[in-house]
């Protein structure tokens, strides 16, 4: 009788454990798929976001029970692929939720992840509207860091701004309206494509708008190939040049294009939000690759951490964690408001030699 009743208590205490903490007892290996961009123009912030995705895989699973494996899929930051990428990992490889990085891809498959509904940590800026959904964005929210920008070249007295807009994708679109509104609204924008003819007249067209500062919203490559011909068409009597946060994942493009050009542009503003990484990432970083963190590292650590600390096995329960997440990731503290956002520390920096110094 006495061994029945251990046997009834030892049920009860692991049945028990398990109602308490949800899953604890399931320690079935999970399977993140992830979608970054490692070819096309945004490759070195899809290549510092499987560093910092990878470290913090690794860091998870070598100190804790519950196991996670990654299935990697290539966009080229492009939306076509990314769709593919996507069909392939909720298909074939059945993935227990997502990390996506590009604007490009979320937008794309922006949806079909409604439809299935699993959890989906996301690096850049969607296009549409954030919503109290699946989605959970891991970069502070840009409208802020574009509404700021608005607001800094009306305080510096700039009269007659213009805007380069990309216009492969509405996210630029929604970074100009931001832009927009920070000043006050009637800036000029100009739609920019990326066919190198369009390039060249709409850079004639800035010019002979005779604008006292240009504000750029575009794909680094596009914007690049722009500034190069505006340089080029105005000689010693450029506009002032303002950048948003995407100037510093594509700095190595206006490198490449502006070539012996590259300096001209040093002393232009740039509108970013700052979250300093920590130590603790920036250390554990440096011992795993024996280099400084790169762009875009901390999205993909910060996406990993999200997942793994609020982890369910129900998909409702696990987005359920997800919106009332709280914890210190590689660059300062995360949560996010009822729309799945990050909040912005917004700062203005100048560009030196491809760098934003403070």
């Amino acid at each position: 009788m006495k061994k029945l009743v251990w046997i009834i208590v030892a049920v009860v205490v692991v049945g028990g454990g398990y109602f308490l903490f949800g899953n604890k007892a399931e320690t079935k290996e999970i399977k993140l798929g992830i979608i970054a961009g490692t070819t096309g123009q945004y490759a070195p912030a899809g290549e510092g976001y499987l560093k910092g995705f990878n470290l913090a895989l690794e860091q998870w699973n070598n100190s804790h029970t519950q196991k996670f494996t990654a299935v990697v899929e290539d966009d080229g930051f492009d939306a076509v692929k990314g769709l593919s990428a996507y069909k392939k990992l909720n298909g074939s490889d059945k993935v227990d939720a997502y990390a996506i990085l590009s604007s490009f891809t979320i937008d794309a498959v922006y949806d079909l992840v409604h439809k299935e509904n699993k959890p989906v940590a996301l690096g850049f800026e969607q296009s549409k509207p954030a919503e109290n959904d699946n989605i959970f964005q891991v970069l502070p929210a840009a409208r802020p860091v574009q509404f700021a920008l608005g607001q800094k070249v009306r305080e510096l007295k700039y009269m007659k701004p213009v805007a380069a807009v990309s216009n492969n994708t509405s996210v630029y679109q929604n970074f100009f309206a931001g832009f927009n509104d920070g000043f006050g609204g009637n800036i000029q924008q100009f739609k920019i494509g990326s066919d190198i003819g369009d390039i060249r007249s709409q850079a004639l067209a800035i010019v002979n708008s005779k604008p006292d500062v240009v504000a750029l919203f575009m794909a680094p490559k596009d914007g690049a190939l722009l500034v190069k011909e505006i340089l080029k068409i105005s000689k010693m009597k450029a506009p002032y040049l303002v950048f948003d946060q995407s100037i510093q994942s594509g700095s190595t493009d206006y490198k490449n294009v502006l070539a012996s050009d590259f300096s001209k542009i040093d002393g232009s503003l740039v509108s970013m939000s700052k979250n300093d990484l920590t130590q603790d990432f920036i250390k554990a970083f440096v011992a795993k690759y024996n280099e400084q963190p790169s762009f875009g590292s901390d999205m993909g650590y910060n996406s990993f951490i999200l997942l793994a600390e609020t982890h369910n096995n129900d998909s409702q329960k696990w987005i359920s964690n997800m919106k009332s997440a709280n914890f210190i990731g590689a660059d300062g503290n995360i949560s996010f408001d009822n729309t799945g956002l990050r909040a912005p520390n917004v700062f203005f920096g100048k560009l030196k030699n491809g760098e934003v110094m403070q």
